[in-house]
């Protein structure tokens, strides 16, 4: 996690620890889908990150853990929200990993959409924004999403158009 999250710090973790002890606690905590999706996705982008082979057992626990995520696919890419956008982000680094199941630029199109669609490339108005930690949240996500998409393909868009300040 430390060497991606540094790159990417498209989510909290205090969250990812925070989901981390509720779905190993042997209570009935409910756990969200997409907390699910956070953690199976960090843990594949991890274990993939650190294998040396196509076929290493590594890169099978990164598949297993990807495999295991998508059982939460639906609530956790479902439109509108800014847990779609931090789950397409970790989808899309690990799809940097691993190019054979995912489509890296595909991803991170969808992603830059639902970016726009949320209005995270302009900050709101700074009447209407009380949380500081929330407003870096935003900022966090959608630098890191301008980030893997510039990395990608050519611009789409001409950086002079954004509105959000680093």
């Amino acid at each position: 996690m430390s060497n991606v999250y540094c790159l990417f710090p498209c989510f909290s973790e205090t969250a990812l620890l925070t989901t981390l002890d509720d779905v190993f606690r042997q209570d009935d905590r409910a756990v969200k889908d997409s907390d699910y999706w956070l953690l199976y996705l960090v843990l594949a982008i991890g274990s993939t990150a650190q294998s040396r082979a196509s076929n290493d057992e590594r890169y099978g626990n990164g598949v297993d853990f990807v495999c295991r995520a998508l059982a939460y696919a639906d609530r956790a890419l479902a439109p509108g929200y800014v847990a779609q956008i931090q789950s397409l982000l970790l989808l899309t680094v690990y799809s940097m990993l691993d190019p054979a199941h995912f489509d890296t630029w595909h991803l991170i199109g969808l992603t830059a959409r639902a970016v726009v669609d949320l209005g995270l490339h302009q900050d709101p108005p700074m009447t209407s924004t009380s949380d500081g930690s929330a407003l870096n949240m935003r900022r966090n996500i959608f630098y890191c999403t301008y980030a893997l998409d510039r990395l990608g393909h050519l611009r789409p868009c001409a950086d002079s158009t954004l509105l959000t300040y680093f």
